[in-house]
């Protein structure tokens, strides 16, 4: 007898977002058939009517757990306000599923995304060209700003801004 799980992890969609189907609202049932007619879409070998008994994998058991607000909306066009990991402050590396990676705000994007400034990080010491480059924030992200010197901040070293400096030297 041999059982293998699978584990599905959806992200909540909505008409609002752009779907024709409101999952959250749907009875778990709903849900479980929905997902096999898919697997039998993707795995027509080892799922479905047309395999042999014998071989056809079979659900044992479902559990159907919503998280409603576990991420945001996917909706058209919210990538351009992405940043990119590499960024015009010398020495900073921007990474979070806040950043440019191609899943939604969750753990598996700030991990991508960690994995994107990691490059960032190696490509900077090997003097490499970072494949993925810097990107520029959209037009709309701070239009009408004025660069102004941050309030109670005494002097212009890394320790005024709560960095530390090692040795005597210049920090570059």
């Amino acid at each position: 007898d041999e059982r293998l799980m699978l584990e599905l992890v959806f992200a909540p969609c909505s008409p609002e977002a752009g779907s024709p189907v409101n999952w959250i609202a749907k009875t778990d049932g709903e849900i479980v058939d929905a997902t096999m007619e898919e697997l039998e879409r993707l795995f027509p070998g080892e799922v479905g009517p047309g395999v042999p008994e014998s071989r056809r994998a079979r659900l044992v058991k479902s559990t159907v757990v919503r998280v409603p607000r576990s991420v945001y909306a996917a909706t058209p066009g919210r990538g351009k306000y992405r940043p990119s990991q590499e960024s015009p402050v010398p020495n900073f590396v921007m990474a979070g599923d806040y950043a440019t990676q191609k899943y939604l705000g969750s753990m598996e994007g700030a991990v991508l995304s960690g994995k994107l400034a990691a490059e960032v990080v190696c490509d900077k010491v090997a003097g490499r060209e970072n494949r993925n480059g810097l990107r520029p924030a959209h037009s709309s992200v701070g239009a009408e700003l004025e660069e102004r010197r941050p309030s109670g901040v005494a002097g212009s070293g890394p320790i005024a801004f709560g960095g530390g400096q090692q040795g005597n030297f210049a920090n570059p």
